[in-house]
């Protein structure tokens, strides 16, 4: 591989985004809308046999990417997992055909991978002793959901952080004159702000205002109050500790931006939340918005983990396989939402068939949200102990980079050095000798 000595290095949001959109790894994105769609066709049918084997997809699947994002600097597995390109001169027939199989090969890295896991875990479910075990291993599958929804507040509240940080450092660590009552006023009225135009634009703003109630009008405004409520009691909570994060002028602007960020994420959740609660109906707009959330979380949960790790020298996450650990987690998050989904039917018999899909990612964004808004209010008052360690590890990087470079000018003096010594130095020049020449001319 050309990349393989980059790809050691912690990839950047860039990094991950255009990792993500590559023409070398899109037919991925394909292969995980498939594959989700046929396994969730095969663990909702009536058949036992079948819902095994929809279990076993999506844990064969997940660990087959993980192995492969695992295992991406060997070659073989790098060139079975990445759409190669078309040859040059060919018709546009054997183009298409070359595209389709392209494709297909593109898929055999993760699917043979993979393939080891799903037989190993079909054959146990399928058995006497495991058919009976069905049922548990899907509520296993289906209670990672709830690890997913706390990585996700996690990963969102990280990388918000870091990106945060990273420019806060930058401000003069001074004290100053508190000013946390004009930022929390403009801190609140951003929120409302928001929190009226978003439940405007996706809940009532569709809606024809005759048939609507009154309250179905004063939606954007009631759910306004409810947004700036919550905050306002997260700010009556942590008053002593943001008063504490108001005397530094890196701390204050850094706690503003941070939690301005945070709460604009912990509003969309919630709204999401409700909308979910509200309606069981999926159209191609939700579709799209829970797939963009699910990309920003793939996005914020590498980059974090990739900077936090490879500042501890365990470079898991790197340029090269990002998007095949972000194809791992999408996986297994999608096996959870419809292994809850599905026992929500079948464990009841359809009794409570109203909590399907919907409920189950509600419940998700309402997890979301409520983990971020802990870790926000836990993080008030100890924002200055993060901006410190940040700058001393840019510090320490910018000391291992000067190292480096010294390293390789005393590298590049050696051979010098050992010429010079190997030279005849003529005798030195005494005063006798600027005499004769002086005569000479």
């Amino acid at each position: 591989m050309d990349e393989s000595e980059d790809g050691a290095d912690a990839p950047t949001i860039t990094d991950v985004v255009r990792n993500l959109v590559s023409p070398s790894t899109l037919p991925h994105v394909i292969l995980l809308g498939l594959a989700g769609t046929g396994l969730y066709l095969l663990s909702a049918s009536n058949s036992d046999s079948l819902f095994a084997i929809g279990i076993a997809g999506y844990i064969g699947l997940s660990i087959g990417y993980a192995l492969t994002a695992w295992m991406q600097e060997m070659d073989v597995i790098h060139r079975f997992s990445h759409f190669q390109p078309l040859p040059k001169g060919i018709s546009f027939m054997e183009k298409m055909m070359m595209y389709v199989i392209r494709i297909f090969t593109s898929w055999i890295s993760p699917i043979l991978l993979g393939l080891i896991p799903f037989m190993l875990v079909a054959g146990f479910l399928n058995s006497e002793s495991g058919i009976e075990q069905v049922n548990y291993w899907a509520m296993a599958l289906g209670g990672l959901f709830v690890v997913w929804s706390l990585a996700q507040g996690r990963a969102l509240a990280t990388s918000l952080r870091i990106f945060v940080g990273g420019r806060a450092v930058r401000i003069d660590s001074i004290h100053r004159t508190s000013m946390r009552i004009s930022s929390t006023t403009t801190h609140m009225a951003i929120i409302g702000i928001f929190a009226g135009l978003t439940y405007w634009a996706l809940v009532s703003g569709a809606k024809s205002t005759e048939d609507m109630s009154i309250i179905e009008k004063m939606g954007p405004i009631l759910f306004a109050i409810a947004a700036v409520a919550i905050q306002a009691i997260l700010f009556w909570y942590t008053t002593e500790r943001r008063i504490i994060d108001s005397e530094r002028k890196d701390t204050a602007a850094f706690g503003f931006a941070w939690g301005l960020f945070m709460q604009i994420f912990v509003t969309w959740h919630l709204l999401s939340a409700y909308r979910r609660f509200i309606s069981d109906d999926w159209g191609v707009f939700l579709i799209i918005e829970e797939f963009l959330l699910m990309i920003i979380t793939v996005i914020a949960a590498i980059w974090s983990l990739a900077k936090d790790t490879h500042r501890r020298g365990f470079k898991l996450f790197t340029k090269q396989n990002a998007v095949f650990w972000g194809l791992s987690f999408g996986m297994a998050y999608s096996g959870s939402i419809a292994m809850i989904s599905v026992l929500g039917t079948k464990l009841t018999d359809g009794a409570v068939g109203g909590f399907g899909m919907s409920a189950t990612i509600g419940i998700g964004h309402l997890i979301t949200a409520g983990t971020m808004m802990w870790i926000h209010s836990w993080r008030i008052g100890q924002l200055a102990r993060w901006i410190d360690s940040e700058r001393e590890l840019d510090e320490e990087d910018d000391g291992e980079s000067e190292e480096v470079v010294e390293e390789s000018e005393e590298v590049k003096d050696e051979p010098i050095e050992k010429a010079e010594v190997e030279l005849d130095i003529p005798a030195p020049i005494t005063e006798d000798d600027e005499i004769e020449l002086v005569d000479l001319d």
